[in-house]
């Protein structure tokens, strides 16, 4: 819009490409309404350095439904405040801001009732750990007990304890054992279904790397995604490390299944990295990669691009498959 929103869009972008979670930046600097017709389903979240009201007039006819349009955040083209506008908590757009407004020193705004007073709201940890849920009608009114002052019942399988680790999950939420995989969230006798998308971690080493370092990797890359290591399903790798006595032991320590990716299959995946030492190697850009998305199944995206660690290469992946 202008040429100092120009400045801060590409020193946001610089700053921004260092995060291993982020995959694919853009800057367009040209007629609002037409590039956000032409873009708007093609990003996960869209950032307009603007004042709020055009974003609005923009946007207005574009949305369609919350669980589907990507997170929406203005920033003045003075760098000052960066306001979380539309899909805060499903979308991500309140972590982006947060994350926006530290890397530029600007103030964040968001206006979630239950950021703002200190709650997790059902969509937000659901987006938070990557689960799916079923009945997101029933949100609003979860949430709006939560504000005022009740708590959820969470009933899930025993792998779901780590979330009582997280502060706001036992200020919002009790969680008790079932014996499926489904979730519930209940709440005087009405629930929400909820099913976790399948986390896969690809690992790619140099020979001989032991498991106590493996998983102390594990638990830096899953950090940079504020998930506890009890939240992976899947250690995935290529058939070339069947061998790996390290990768195999961190496997059985974490009670973990392993998965070893024919090298055919791997070749399949379409990856983000390319290293062109594994390339002339293997005919693959990452091994990580490629095991973690062909695990993840048909349509899994990575969350995690490659992350190295003296010898150990990690990815993250999660399933997409619609669960219900």
């Amino acid at each position: 819009m202008t040429k100092n929103g120009l400045e801060i869009s590409k020193q946001l972008k610089r700053k921004l490409s260092q995060d291993p979670r982020i995959f694919q930046i853009d800057i367009f600097h040209k007629n609002v309404k037409k590039t956000l017709k032409e873009i708007f389903k093609d990003y996960d979240a869209i950032i307009g350095i603007m004042a709020t009201g055009i974003m609005v007039r923009s946007i207005c006819k574009l949305l369609s439904d919350k669980k589907e349009d990507p997170a929406i955040i203005v920033m003045d083209d003075a760098g000052k405040n960066v306001i979380s506008l539309i899909s805060g908590h499903l979308g991500g757009a309140n972590d982006l801001t947060l994350k926006i407004a530290k890397l530029t020193k600007a103030r964040p705004i968001i206006t979630t009732s239950t950021d703002v007073h200190g709650y997790i709201g059902i969509d937000a940890l659901a987006k938070k750990y990557y689960w799916q849920i079923k009945n997101t009608e029933k949100i609003v009114k979860f949430n709006k007990a939560l504000l005022n002052g009740e708590k959820i019942t969470i009933k899930g399988p025993e792998n779901l304890e780590y979330l009582c680790d997280d502060p706001l999950f036992r200020k919002s939420y009790i969680i008790m054992k079932r014996e499926d995989k489904i979730i519930k969230a209940i709440l005087d006798r009405d629930e929400i279904l909820i099913k976790p998308n399948k986390l896969v971690a690809g690992i790619g080493t140099k020979k001989g790397v032991n498991e106590e370092k493996i998983i102390e990797s594990l638990k830096k890359s899953l950090s940079l995604l504020d998930l506890p290591l009890e939240r992976l399903d899947v250690i995935a790798t290529g058939e070339m490390k069947r061998g790996e006595k390290g990768i195999i032991n961190a496997s059985k320590i974490l009670k973990k299944p392993l998965k070893f990716v024919d090298l055919d299959d791997l070749k399949l995946e379409d990856t983000h990295s390319r290293s062109s030492f594994v390339e002339d190697k293997f005919g693959v850009g990452s091994v990580c990669e490629a095991a973690a998305l062909h695990v993840a199944g048909k349509g899994s995206r990575l969350i995690l691009r490659k992350t190295t660690y003296n010898g150990i290469a990690i990815a993250i992946a999660v399933s997409r498959e619609k669960v219900f």
